[in-house]
């Protein structure tokens, strides 16, 4: 069965998302009554990521995985420099590369 849930603010991002609910039937699984897993995958159509997913199973327990500390920020320019000493050489000849393992 899936559900709609209200959106929700999570670390600062608006995220929409369902419920999903799974009733795997007696005996379906050696099971003797019926075992129920929820799961909910919470998605931010402005970073078009997944912020928050969350599954509860009698069988594996529960599991969270959420994105955590969300920056907007722009990045430090100083990430996308080469490092110090660092030369770029334009190969006019062939060459032969060698990688030992």
């Amino acid at each position: 069965m899936r559900e709609a849930l209200e959106p929700k603010n999570i670390e600062g991002v608006l995220a929409e998302g369902p419920r999903m609910t799974t009733t795997w039937p007696v005996e379906s699984r050696g099971n003797d009554r019926p075992i129920v897993e929820t799961g909910e995958i919470w998605f931010s159509r402005e970073l078009s990521e997944t912020i928050l997913s969350t599954n509860s199973s009698p069988i594996s327990g529960d599991s969270m995985n959420k994105l955590m500390n969300i920056s907007r920020a722009e990045p430090d320019a100083s990430l996308f420099q080469p490092p110090a000493g660092y030369t770029i050489v334009d190969e006019k000849d062939s060459f032969t590369m060698t990688i030992k393992h």
